[in-house]
Order: C-alpha cells, then structure tokens, then sequence
C-alpha cells in the first residue's frame, strides 16, 4: 500500500501551486484514499480539513474515533464531537485569517456544505476534483494490482454466471445471483447495482433491470462489478440463448473487434478521444455507427466512474498508470444490443487488460 502521507504532500503541493488554502472533505473515496478511513455519509457531519500547509485535522462523530485511531498510518490530527454539540465549532478555532480559497468536495451533502460555510465567512469555494484528478487518475503498482485482483474475482463470477442462463430465469433472479457470487468472492459491496437486459431490453444500453424471463433466441447482457479492498472492478459481456442469428453475429463481431481495436489503440501519447475514434470507426465501417450511443470508456479506480474519460473531444494525453474502461457497443431499437467491456490499465509496457473471460459469442 502507498504511504498515505506521500499522498497528503502531493496534494498540498498542488494546492500551493493552485493557490488554494484549504480543502475540505467530505466521507467519500477521496477520504479513503488520502486516510485509508471508510465511513458511512449521513446526518452527521464528517470533515477531513486539508491545509496547504501543516497537518491535516479530522473532524468526526465519536461514533468514529477508535476507527479513526486505529488506523495503521495516522497521518492527521482528530478531533471528535458529541450529538449534542456543533460540530462547526471545531473548525472555527483552524481556519487562518486571511485566507481566501477552499476546495469543497463536491459530493459533501449540501446541508453539510451550507453550515460549514460559518467557518469559510469570505472564502470563495472551488470543487476539489481538479486538484485530485491530478492524484488519483494515475495509479501505483499497488493500485494497479488490487484492479487486477478485482477484475480477476469478476470473471470468476461471469464464468458462473454463464451456467445458469437459460430460458425461463427471470433478469432480476439472474441479478441476485450476480451480487450472490461477487459477496461470495470476496465483494465488501457492489460498484453499482447490476445490469442485466434480455431480448428487446438489451438495446437499452443502462436497462434497469426486471421481471423479464429469458427466452430462447434471447441475447442477454450483463454489466456488473464489485469493490474488492475499494478497488471496482467493470465488466460486460453478451450472451445468447441458444443459436444466434446472422444478424446478431454480425453485430457481436463488429462490437468484439471495436473492443480489441480500442485496447490495440492504446499507448502513451495519444489523446484519450483517439482510442474513442478508433473503436468507433470500426462500428461505422460495419454500418451501425450511428446506433453507438455512448462514449468508449471511463476512468475507473476506487470510484466506478472517474477520470479519464475515454469519449470524443477528450484531448487528455494517455499516460502510464491511467485505467479505463473500453466498451463500444451496437443498440438497435426494439430489436437488440451487445456490449461488450474491459477494464484496461496503461503500464510502461503498454496496455494490460484487468478482466479476461472469454469475449467470444457464447450461446448457451
């Protein structure tokens, strides 16, 4: 595991060199990935205040302190407060005069926000992403490791998922026993709440998932991903129910070689709409570019979605310790859709894949 404290001097540095004086953080994956502390966001109000200067201070119900104190690399001061108290009166005593700038977390809840704001009187407020992209968009080995080791326990559970699929299951009963498995594995939660589309509701790229019974002849899509040591993992894959028709073959081979067209695409240097363009053209070469409806990838790490963004328009540069996702995929309405999506890490060998079952049609 990376030193928590070499990332709390990273990010100090930045603020320095964007003029920010203090950022403030709310119980989300960035608290986690500066403290290694995970907690729970609700009514209380929980603070991690960065300084560009000096030692951090967390401010945290006394729900929270022997986790907080437990921590294996402490790297801030605490300071904990009962129900009956404010906890606005801890922060008042640690914000300098003369002070200007404060990066809020945008994912703070907005009451937490607006009485926080008694101890910012003047300040005007920036979001905190653009100073931790700068951070958290490149992963070390150890973080590149916990994706692999995520994405590696997912395609066990595809492979299983693969046996039950058959006429008659229900897309919610197959969605149980998605997030059944990945808990079984090893999962501390989902990434997100499984999709899972048959027949006609495949071509719905974000299906939400429901009573439908599979049916033969069916395609079947399932996306899903689970957090393994806080790391997500994301995968897609298409399958169908029984013998698929020309058509349908026609569409998955032209999904299929976007998708290694994408991952070929990759390497250090070139601009993330350029992995974009390539797994697009392809889609249109095989005449459904305009049925591609949504950008190639994503960012992941210990947020299902971050940066980078892998879509046109995106003039980011590639750059190792970069991982994203690359899912091109083909809906035609009221007929069908396939989808099929990896996981890709950028290491100074070139592009590595996370995920590896079988991106082959599978009929079963």
């Amino acid at each position: 595991m990376g030193s928590y404290t070499a990332r709390i001097q990273k990010i100090q540095a930045i603020m320095k060199s964007q003029n920010t004086d203090y950022m403030v953080f709310a119980p989300t994956s960035h608290l986690f990935y500066l403290t290694g502390l995970k907690t729970t966001a609700d009514e209380r109000l929980q603070v991690f205040l960065v300084p560009a200067e000096g030692k951090p201070v967390m401010i945290m119900p006394d729900m929270y302190r022997e986790a907080a104190e437990n921590l294996e690399e402490k790297n801030f001061e605490l300071a904990t407060w009962s129900d009956e108290t404010d906890p606005v009166n801890l922060l008042l005593p640690l914000i300098k005069k003369g002070s200007a700038i404060a990066a809020i977390d945008e994912r703070m809840w907005a009451g937490h926000f607006l009485s926080l704001r008694r101890a910012f009187v003047g300040f005007e407020f920036i979001g905190v992403s653009n100073l931790m992209r700068e951070i958290r968009m490149f992963k070390d080995q150890y973080e590149m490791s916990q994706l692999a080791k995520a994405g590696g326990l997912t395609d066990k559970v595809m492979a299983e998922v693969r046996m039950v699929i058959q006429p008659g299951i229900s897309e919610k009963e197959l969605a149980f026993f998605v997030e059944s498995k990945l808990k079984e594995y090893g999962a501390e939660e989902l990434s997100f709440k499984p999709i899972v589309a048959s027949g006609p509701n495949t071509s719905s790229p974000h299906h939400y998932t429901g009573e439908r019974k599979l049916q033969m002849g069916d395609l079947v899509v399932l996306d899903f991903g689970g957090l393994f040591q806080g790391y997500c993992s994301d995968m897609t894959r298409t399958f169908s129910v029984g013998k698929a028709s020309a058509e349908v073959k026609k569409v998955f081979n032209a999904v299929k070689d976007a998708n290694e067209a994408g991952f070929l695409a990759v390497q250090q240097g070139i601009a993330c709409e350029k992995v974009d363009e390539v797994a697009r053209e392809v889609i249109s070469r095989a005449g459904y570019g305009e049925y591609f409806i949504h950008r190639t990838g994503h960012g992941i790490g210990l947020d299902i979605h971050e940066d980078p963004y892998i879509v046109k328009g995106n003039q980011e540069i590639l750059k190792t310790g970069m991982t994203f996702s690359i899912e091109p995929g083909i809906y035609l309405p009221g007929k069908f859709g396939v989808r099929i999506e990896d996981i890709v890490g950028l290491t100074e060998n070139g592009p590595v894949r996370f995920n590896n079952f079988s991106r082959e049609l599978i009929e079963t």
